[in-house]
């Protein structure tokens, strides 16, 4: 597993968190097998303790601890069992004093909560851990991603902030896509595919649920070329004012991966 050279320097800030993000902490499992296995689930960006991972953007990190009469066993096989999916190999990494596997999860992997168990062997000693809580809040849970939405309106690379009377039409581009972090690097990987529109409103004109109120929407597609998603909207007959555009993405996946984005204020004469 490509990820498992990162995890040196993702796990060395792990060994001393002790941050939790809506997770409840799990506990040692005693094995009549003679190994006690400990096991938890962190963030590969901080290394922070976590139970919730956002498809295709965050990588699942088990960091995991054997031990034997109280002593910490360095020489275990330890693999982690994801229900219903694959099976990860654990290595010791000397550096951190853990075992850890990590699972990259896509884009199109469902949705909802994920069980899971460790097991681990020496010799003619096993142990095993699951978690303590076996209930939704406790579990392992993948949820959509959020894309990240960028809108400008008019020619140039930046939002217009003034927009003449006598357009007839302003031009929409939309940057859609999920910033990837790896190897202390962070990439944006683009949506290429699903559903993109713009909405205009003025701004500040939201409803009872602090929604934008839309006056005009239209329908971006994609543009190979610059990776952004690009549209048109007519001007005709809005009245002179504040106006913000919002962009809605969603890609095909069920259920879809989505963001929001808004472009800044721009006057209309």
């Amino acid at each position: 597993m490509s990820h498992r050279r990162n995890l040196a320097a993702l796990v060395g800030l792990a060994g001393a968190a002790t941050m939790l993000v809506a997770t409840a902490s799990p506990a040692f499992a005693a094995s009549s097998g003679g190994l006690m296995v400990y096991a938890d689930t962190v963030t590969n960006v901080g290394c922070l303790q976590t139970n919730v991972f956002h498809r295709g953007v965050d990588v699942v990190v088990w960091r995991i601890n054997v031990l034997e009469n109280g002593q910490q066993d360095k020489n275990a096989t330890v693999t982690v069992q994801v229900k219903g999916g694959q099976t990860y190999k654990a290595p010791y990494n000397k550096q951190d004093g853990f075992y850890t596997a990590a699972w990259h999860e896509g884009l199109n992997t469902p949705t909802g909560t994920i069980q899971w168990t460790v097991s681990a062997t020496d010799g003619s000693l096993s142990g095993s851990f699951q978690p303590q809580f076996m209930v939704a809040p406790s579990e392992l849970m993948i949820v959509p991603a959020t894309y990240q939405v960028n809108v400008n309106v008019g020619n140039g690379a930046k939002s217009a902030t003034v927009v003449g009377k006598n357009l007839k039409s302003l031009p929409i581009k939309a940057s859609v896509g999920l910033a990837l972090s790896s190897e202390g690097k962070t990439t944006f990987s683009p949506m290429t595919a699903g559903k993109v529109t713009a909405a205009i409103g003025l701004e500040g004109n939201i409803n009872a649920k602090g929604q934008q109120i839309v006056a005009r929407t239209v329908v971006l597609r994609y543009n190979a070329a610059n990776k952004s998603w690009i549209g048109s909207m007519s001007m005709q007959g809005l009245k002179p004012g504040l106006y913000v555009m919002q962009a809605n993405a969603q890609d095909t996946v069920a259920p879809p991966n989505a963001g929001t984005g808004t472009s800044l204020a721009f006057q209309l004469q």
